[in-house]
């Protein structure tokens, strides 16, 4: 017998609900109304639909492939979907390799209407525009449960997944929050960071820092206790049996119970860095890994530690916490570098030759700082190169929250290599000035060809100067890369769109981020 768990087509609705309405309570309380109306079974699976993402993770599925699937026919519409059908389909999606993805989620998206179709889509890749992130559903979780916003945060540290986190919760009821810990073999979400422009703004606001050297790696958690280690990534992965020689090097430490935060370090023949596109190979290699590991040798560099013979340090200061790091990791070679600057030039000099060692800048940490996990604050701050190139405006979304009323979230393109195509490259709602949101939202609708419930498509006529960090290999766009931390630097009305840069610049600068003998 079917049992009468939430429908599809009631969540959409309560998509649409929390969409409509700009006050964080306001939607806050849609939400308590939408986790009132769950079943323990579907806890889970609900709690991560309505903070807009799935409890796979990502399905590595191209926009490309998802657009045919949202315009797949509807061969019957069926209204009954639940929420934990659904989930069985990602499930079997993720399982599945190459366009097998596809075919399984065929047969779901043609039971679907085209609003099902748009939001599911946008679940598939995180990007639901309702104006909900894991905060607020975090803020209604602890209404639901009576309990303060700073003991969900703390609770969500130690078990960091939300749907995890709601039904246990559920199952144990608010006091089962004083049971929760950090504990060695359960990892919990990495601190991060805030974007900061230049050494100037942070000398402006901030008198007692540290900086370390920004490392191009994959970032790693080391638990040890006793003989046993495991390495988790930065999504908490169990990655051990991807990096044998740190799980060795965890072995030989002479303190044998904590958790270490920090980046495993391709080293290329030179002794530098390797770009993090070839290190991640060693994180999709599922054979041969003893082979890959000559080919791509990786050296741990830690920089933070969590935990020590039983004692939860993250509430301590940054400073007490890498006194204890420096204690435990004799050789330097195993610790980020990392120093006080005595003046600014100082700092730009520390800079300076992280970049001309292949690093991607310098982090800065406040010494007074904890440790945040899953957090960003304004503790830690990380200043990177920034590359620019000129790009034109594909499509901007409407806005919600402040920025509601506003075309925001501009779809980034470039000319294909004969100048006769533009190619999407990413998105960016970074950077924008209140001048730039007016202009845009006044603008962009005179070039308009097509809009959607949230998406305004225009012609490429606008071009947009857009500073970024990084160009990666990236299945998602028609244009096969995408630019990191894209954020827009000015609207270049003095420009027209065939004077744009092009996939061939591109395809250069993604060559110098990933140029190396192993390639």
């Amino acid at each position: 017998m079917r049992k009468n768990f939430m429908l599809f087509k009631a969540l959409v609705e309560y998509f649409d609900r929390i969409r409509k309405v700009t006050k964080r309570n306001e939607k806050i309380g849609i939400i308590l109304e939408f986790l009132s109306k769950l079943k323990k079974e579907e806890a889970e699976i609900g709690i991560n639909f309505i903070a807009g993402k799935i409890r796979q993770g990502r399905l590595n599925l191209a926009w490309k492939g998802l657009a045919e699937l949202i315009e797949t026919p509807t061969v019957a519409l069926n209204n009954n979907l639940q929420l934990y059908e659904i989930d069985k389909y990602l499930e079997h999606s993720i399982q599945a390799r190459g366009q097998d993805k596809i075919k399984v989620l065929y047969p779901l998206f043609s039971q679907l209407g085209i609003l099902e179709k748009k939001y599911l889509a946008s679940l598939i890749i995180g990007d639901v525009q309702q104006g909900v992130a894991e905060g607020l559903v975090k803020m209604a979780i602890a209404k639901f449960f009576n309990l303060k916003d700073r003991d969900v945060e703390r609770a969500y540290m130690y078990k960091p997944d939300i749907g995890g986190l709601f039904a246990y919760l559920l199952e144990h009821g608010k006091n089962g929050i004083k049971d929760l810990g950090i504990k060695i073999f359960y990892p919990v979400k990495p601190m991060l960071a805030e974007i900061a422009e230049s050494l100037d703004n942070i000398y402006d606001a901030y008198d007692d820092f540290a900086i370390e050297h920004k490392l191009d790696g994959i970032r790693i958690q080391v638990h040890r206790k006793g003989d046993e280690v495991r390495i988790f990534s930065r999504h908490l992965k169990d990655i051990t049996t991807h990096f044998p020689e740190l799980l060795h090097i965890a072995q030989t430490l002479s303190v044998n119970e904590f958790i270490l935060d920090g980046e495993a370090i391709g080293v290329g023949e030179n002794g530098r860095p390797v770009p993090f596109q070839i290190l991640a190979r060693r994180t999709t290699r599922k054979k041969d890994i003893d082979v890959i590991k000559d080919k791509i040798p990786v050296v741990p560099k830690f920089f933070d530690i969590l935990y020590f013979h039983g004692e939860d340090l993250t509430p301590k200061d940054y400073t007490e916490r890498w006194a204890i790091l420096n204690d435990i990791i004799k050789k330097e070679n195993y610790l980020a570098q990392r120093k006080i600057p005595d003046n600014k030039n100082d700092a730009i000099e520390f800079f300076q030759n992280s970049v001309n060692n292949r690093n991607e800048g310098i982090m800065v940490k406040l010494l007074k700082s904890p440790y945040q996990a899953g957090k960003r604050g304004n503790f830690w701050f990380k200043i990177k190169q920034a590359h620019t190139i000129d790009c034109v405006i594909l499509a901007a979304e409407w806005g919600h929250g402040r920025r509601k009323g506003w075309l925001s979230n501009l779809h980034l393109g470039v000319l294909n290599e004969t100048k006769t195509k533009f190619l999407m490259v990413g998105k960016t709602f970074k950077g924008l000035t209140d001048d730039m949101l007016i202009w845009f939202t006044e603008n962009l609708p005179k070039f308009k060809v097509y809009e959607d419930n949230w998406i305004v498509y225009v012609k490429p006529e606008v071009v947009v100067e857009v500073a970024f960090n990084e160009v990666q290999i990236s299945p998602k766009y028609d244009s096969g890369f995408a630019l990191r931390f894209a954020r827009v630097k000015r609207i270049r009305q003095d420009k027209n769109p065939l004077e744009i840069n092009t996939l061939l610049d591109l395809e250069k600068l993604a060559t110098s981020f990933t140029s190396s003998p192993l390639l």
